[in-house]
């Protein structure tokens, strides 16, 4: 028996990252592996600067990583990087295969297609047909002598974002090959469901289930009571919303001040230093532990967020967890973020965002109603006692049909 490995059924969670500052991908899948204790946890994941090649971070929980090691974005010129890149994403395939040929385990979770990237080229020279073919092999981890559970974090909703890319064939793809399918936002859930509905058989059992909150450490708490509004932000710095959240530190509100966290590597920090060198701005990037994210979000009255498609990111949750309302941008399905009740919703605009803030710099008791109701709307869906155990039943079902 491999020393990974004890009495319980062992989980393979196949990440593209588990990064050092850790983000919303992070936390959800370390949630899952500490709380679904009738299972234990591998986390394979590709191995970065200032990681070991194994980690033991707690009694369920094992972090494996293999190489090539992924570095930041360095000053190598684009068309090298490019081709360096690639490389390296072929040569860490590969080594995946090998990692999961070589473990013993009952089921594998992917959380992320590895090549996926190959999919979206794909996508875009539809005139060279074998690019599908390869990305289609290329996203197959198993021989198929496993059961396996894809989480979907955004793939089933790209047609609501600012992609104009169809990858509807890479969905049925991930549909016909894995046994179950979680997706974690209703409109991927739907959109998924409908896409199942039209493959023969056999194609993947879909469920909705929400990310885990841990809201023991999460908890609601009062607004703070300081005399200027405190606008966060906990995205990853690249997205490209960042220059909405540039634009608006740039409008100067009057008694508007702002705690920007979230991921950034030493390029993102250089692009937006001089923006964000401002005496009403407090910095604070790459925070790890969970608390410290909690008591950042209880130091803010608003979290901003700047993503454009369907479904809420995890750190949106956890302010709503922490009693933060959320102002986000419009679309067609921001679940649990609802105008007027539990945050606001805006149109991409910076002029609309620097509006909105302004406005709620004087509506503190507004703030608050929003708050409290965004804090009840994530304890009532999103706990971990309402999810985990959705989650433990897909793996439980994953082995019953593997057993069969």
């Amino acid at each position: 028996m491999s020393p990974l490995m004890g009495s319980r059924p062992t989980v393979v969670h196949v990440t593209p990252w588990f990064l050092p500052h850790i983000g919303g991908l992070e936390r959800h899948v370390e949630t899952i592996c500490s709380g679904v204790n009738s299972f234990r946890s591998v986390v394979v994941t590709p191995r970065i600067p200032g990681t070991k090649k194994m980690e033991r971070s707690s009694e369920n929980m094992t972090v494996l990583r293999f190489g090539p090691m992924k570095f930041a974005e360095s000053g190598t010129p684009r068309p090298l990087r490019r081709t360096r890149d690639w490389v390296g994403r072929v040569a860490r395939l590969a080594n995946l295969r090998l990692v999961l040929r070589d473990l013993k385990y009952e089921v594998l979770h992917v959380h992320r297609p590895p090549l996926i990237e190959l999919a979206y080229v794909a996508s875009r020279y539809r005139g060279i047909a074998p690019l599908r073919e390869i990305s289609r092999k290329a996203n197959v981890t198993t021989d198929g002598a496993k059961p396996t559970v894809l989480t979907d974090h955004g793939l089933f909703v790209q047609p609501s974002t600012s992609s104009s890319l169809d990858i509807t064939w890479f969905m049925e793809d991930i549909l016909s090959n894995f046994d179950h399918v979680i997706c974690v936002d209703r409109s991927g859930f739907e959109r998924a469901s409908s896409i199942s509905a039209r493959l023969a058989a056999p194609f993947s059992k879909v469920h909705h289930i929400p990310q885990p909150i841990d809201t023991r450490i999460f908890q609601p708490t009062p607004l703070p009571d300081t005399r200027g509004l405190v606008v966060g932000y906990t995205g990853r710095w690249e997205r490209d919303g960042m220059y909405l959240l540039a634009d608006l530190v740039a409008a100067n509100i009057p008694g508007v001040r702002f705690l920007i966290s979230g991921g950034a590597t030493q390029k993102d920090i250089r692009t937006y230093q001089p923006t964000f060198s401002r005496p009403n701005v407090t910095l604070a990037p790459n925070i790890v532990p969970v608390r410290e994210l909690a008591n950042l979000y209880r130091g803010m009255h608003i979290l901003v967020d700047f993503y454009r498609g369907d479904g809420c990111g995890r750190s949106v949750l956890e302010a709503m967890a922490t009693g933060r309302p959320v102002l986000r941008m419009r679309a067609q399905d921001t679940h649990p973020v609802v105008h007027g009740e539990t945050g606001l919703l805006v149109e991409p605009d910076g002029r609309v965002i620097a509006r909105a803030i302004a406005e709620l710099s004087q509506r503190r008791e507004y703030l608050a109603e929003l708050g409290r109701n965004a804090g009840k709307a994530v304890q009532a869906e999103f706990g971990l006692d309402r999810v985990l155990p959705q989650i433990e039943s897909v793996y439980k079902a994953a082995l019953a049909g593997a057993e069969a």
